[in-house]
């Protein structure tokens, strides 16, 4: 609804003493997010997340892949257009219940973890 699930941010708000000690600072963080809508306001959550990353003093990773459909590819990478962190989107059917993920998205999240195990194999030498 606009943001991370109420369970994440009571994880968030838990860290404050982690923060206060810079617990985290240097370590890798990267992040997504899906909802039913095409927009879903997925961005605002994206927004927090890597709000509260640089507040940790943690080095946040970007997908880097721009969306296939300007290359005529039919993949779906990064058919939302989400340069922050991976956005995912799945209707719901009739019964309110979501559909499966889309592929493209699947593949988006796939790609992503490659590059976050990528990034910190590097950033770790």
């Amino acid at each position: 609804m606009g943001g991370v699930a109420a369970q994440f941010k009571a994880f968030i708000d838990g860290a404050s003493e982690i923060w206060f000690s810079q617990g985290w600072k240097n370590k890798i963080a990267g992040g997504f997010t899906h909802s039913s809508s095409l927009s879903g306001d997925k961005q605002g959550t994206l927004l927090y997340l890597v709000t509260n990353a640089s507040q940790h003093g943690m080095i946040w990773v970007g997908p880097a892949e721009l969306s296939s459909f300007y290359f005529g590819k039919t993949d779906g990478l990064n058919r939302l257009g989400s340069y922050l962190g991976v956005m995912g989107q799945s209707a719901l059917d009739m019964s309110g219940k979501p559909a499966e993920l889309d592929a493209g998205d699947r593949f988006s999240a796939e790609k992503y973890g490659q590059r976050i195990a990528e990034v910190t194999q590097r950033w770790s030498k």
